[in-house]
């Protein structure tokens, strides 16, 4: 018996949902990666989500239902190029902003050849 294929019919129903969950493992894996290059950096004490609960709400109420913790590193492709973003603690004895620079460098390079446009926030210093 043959069954006529409507023209939405073209992919299985599980190809999108699998090719999206896939992608959300990708760009984990990288952001657990550039997490380790960041906290690698000297002079970096701590990272802080990239960004902060009390400004997103529905980031605050996904992590209340979940208890996930928000990323470190958010991800975010715009136009081919890559943006990261970062917050950090740095320790007293090295300059902030060399701090800073050292870590989106780190990150730049890390990522190569891929472009990346690498937002580095200081939120401490000292401990």
């Amino acid at each position: 018996m043959t069954e006529s294929l409507e023209a939405g019919d073209s992919q299985p129903a599980a190809a999108v949902p699998a090719a999206i969950s896939t992608a959300a493992a990708t760009s984990a894996a990288l952001a657990e990666e550039l997490l380790g290059v960041v906290q690698s950096v000297e002079g970096v004490s701590a990272v802080y989500p990239a960004q902060p609960l009390w400004q997103s709400i529905a980031g605050a109420a996904l992590s209340a239902l979940t208890g996930e913790s928000p990323s470190l590193i958010t991800l975010t492709d715009d136009a081919g190029v890559l943006a990261v973003k970062t917050r950090i603690a740095v320790v007293t004895s090295r300059p902030a902003p060399t701090v800073a620079r050292e870590v989106a460098q780190a990150v730049r390079r890390h990522l190569l050849p891929r472009p990346a446009a690498v937002d580095v926030s200081v939120v401490k210093v000292g401990t």
